[in-house]
Order: structure tokens, then sequence, then C-alpha cells
């Protein structure tokens, strides 16, 4: 056996059954040759990415005005509170259930601090990330963790952006947690807004406080604030850039 037979081998045995189970393209090619949507299929459905379903809960308390609670307007857009703008899509196929949680078309959970993610965006993770695994979220609106009350809208409208990213990012910061079956879940120590993206967040976990390994079955990312719930499953297993795993 060759050594290049050998090293293909023991990628194989690292790989799971089922659609991960073959060489992919970021294991049988360079960066410098990955297509534009080979790129796109990375960053939004691998064993890095994760399209998942955010849970916007209606706001039933009755001192919040209509003006300031979630609506849903024409073709399914939903606009949450403070949004200023900022819409999730409804899944227009699902069930607009009154009152509780709907179900909204897919945000991303991106694991940004893995190296075949920073091959494909081609650009370095804000300072301050270092020695972190670091997940982002995409399309979180600012607004999210608030449950406005009567006559708060004009002065969250007049909020200058330093000042609601600021709030945004302090809220977010105790939201988040990263865990593995049978270890203490870790929160988010660093959160950052991402670059060139002004509703991606970055949520960075200590490598101290969670030690993630190949053998663990399954690592779960969640975030939970007032308004909005989602949770995204990873296999570290599935996570396997050039017979290693990344994380």
């Amino acid at each position: 056996m060759t050594r290049r037979d050998a090293l293909g081998l023991s990628v194989s045995l690292l790989l799971p059954s089922g659609v991960w189970a073959k060489t992919e393209f970021w294991n049988a090619k360079t960066p410098d040759k990955w297509s534009g949507e080979e790129i796109e299929k990375l960053t939004s459905d691998s064993p890095w990415a994760r399209g998942v379903n955010v849970e916007f809960q209606q706001d039933t308390d009755p001192l919040v005005s209509a003006a300031n609670a979630p609506s849903i307007g024409r073709a399914g857009q939903i606009t949450a509170p403070r949004s200023l703008g900022n819409q999730m899509e409804l899944n227009p196929e699902a069930p607009q259930i009154r009152g509780g949680a709907r179900k909204r078309e897919p945000v991303t959970v991106r694991w940004d601090s893995a190296l075949p993610i920073r091959d494909a965006l081609g650009y370095p993770l804000p300072s301050g990330l270092d020695n972190r695994y670091v997940i982002a979220v995409t399309s979180l609106p600012y607004g999210i963790m608030d449950k406005p009350r009567r006559g708060e809208a004009l002065a969250a409208a007049n909020e200058p952006m330093i000042q609601k990213q600021q709030r945004m990012r302090e809220l977010l910061q105790s939201a988040a947690t990263l865990e593995a079956k049978g270890k203490e879940p870790a929160q988010a120590g660093v959160v950052r807004l991402a670059p060139k993206a002004q509703t991606t967040w970055l949520f960075g976990f200590s490598k101290d406080l969670l030690t993630l390994e190949p053998t663990d079955r399954e690592v779960l990312f969640t975030l939970h604030t007032a308004l909005v719930s989602l949770r995204a499953k990873f296999e570290p297993k599935a996570m396997v850039y050039r017979g290693k795993l990344a994380v």
C-alpha cells in the first residue's frame, strides 16, 4: 500500500456513513480550485453549516402595542419588533399557528473558526476570537432580544446604531451556549458582528472551557432569547478536513 493509499484509507475511516461518507470536494481539491458554487455549498450546506428554523415567539403580553408586535405582511414576510426594516421570511407552506411559536425560513448557523470555512471565506476572523470556537448566525435582526412596551418604538427608532449594536452584543452574549454530550456547556465569552455583514453575529466559545474531539457524537449550538430560539446540531465525525477534525 502506498503512502497516498494509506492516507486515503485513514480519512475514509474517519468519515461517517451516509451523505458525507464520500470524498467531498473540500478534501479532494485545494481551496484555489473550488468553484463559486462549491464555496456556496460549503458555507451554507455542509458539515460546518446548517440551515435551521428560527422559532419566533409571538408576544402576547397585553402591555405590548399591536404596532410593536411581530407582524405578518404580504408573501409571508415577518417584521421583528424594533427591526427597523430587517425582515425574516415565513415558510409559505408552513401552517400559520396563531399564538406561540412560528416556524421561519432557515437562517444559517456556520462554524466560522473551522479551517475549511476560513479557506472558503478568504478573510481572517476579527481580533479577540483567537483560540475560540466561533459560530456565525446569519440574518439576526436588531431588536430580537426585547419585548417593547407602549411608547418605546420612537425611542428605539432614534437610538444610535453604535448603541443598538452594543446592547445587542451584550444581550446575545448571555443567550448562546455550545455543548457536547457528557460535557459541561460553555457560554459565549465573546460576541462580535461579522465583517462585511451587519446582521451576522459571531459567537466565540473558549476552547479551554470546552474541548471537542472526533469521538464526540454531537455538538449543539443553542441561542435562546425573549423572542427567538434556535438550535443547530453538528457531528464532529463529519467535520474532517485534510484528515483532521476542523472546528
